[in-house]
């Protein structure tokens, strides 16, 4: 028992000096933008070490992609999508989920504005954000939907294709809202009622109508 709870308390301190270091570095990258930005100036930021920042991460984009992560909560996303979000209404899950991950986006929108760029154009850096952000979330939507699909929720469909789509419109209105578009950021509120809506109820005029 006393092993346990030491392993628990050295996970703890693990985890909060990780949290230390990426809220550092967060800050960093957005007022210098990810290439302009070293290693020893994110430590510095963080009041750590360089030597004690290798120890948690391996190099500058790993500290990025830990950013990515936990501005997407993408650790949490498992429990969310496969535990007791499978009890409710489909569509209103989606809605809570598209309300979050648009909170969580938002409050990170300045560093992300810092750092995308670097992810399109930095070949070795699309690839893990492909693998370790974007890959996860559609594996674990699709997971969500094909479980739907045979508790019968939702009719069959493309799971791998509608995961994506799901994805692209949230990737699609945090663009829109970096370039400043009045609709998105006078309404951004709206957004989730409005996404879910295309989902499930489409563009087709009303019954009755």
């Amino acid at each position: 028992m006393t092993n346990e709870r030491s392993a628990t308390r050295r996970e703890r301190r693990i985890a909060a000096r990780k949290v230390q270091i990426l809220d550092a570095a967060a800050t960093v990258f957005a007022e210098k933008g990810f290439h302009r930005t070293t290693t020893k100036e994110i430590a510095k930021a963080a009041d750590v070490s360089e030597g004690t920042l290798y120890n948690y991460f391996d190099s500058k984009e790993d500290i990025l992609i830990g950013i990515m992560t936990r501005l997407a909560e993408v650790e949490t996303l498992p429990e969310e999508l496969m535990g007791a979000a499978l009890q409710g209404d489909v569509r209103d899950f989606f809605i809570a989920m598209f309300r979050r991950r648009m909170g969580y986006m938002q409050r990170g929108q300045e560093m992300l504005q810092a750092i995308l760029p670097e992810v399109m154009v930095n070949p070795k850096l699309r690839e893990r954000f492909y693998q370790q952000f974007v890959l996860r979330v559609a594996t674990l939507l699709e997971q969500y939907i094909q479980t739907r699909i045979e508790m019968g929720h939702i009719r069959p469909v493309d799971t791998a294709l509608v995961a994506r789509a799901v994805q692209s419109m949230v990737i699609g209105l945090l663009i829109f809202r970096i370039l400043g578009d009045e609709a998105v950021l006078s309404r951004w509120e709206d957004v989730p009622e409005v996404v879910a809506t295309l989902i499930f109820d489409g563009l087709r005029p009303r019954e009755g109508g």
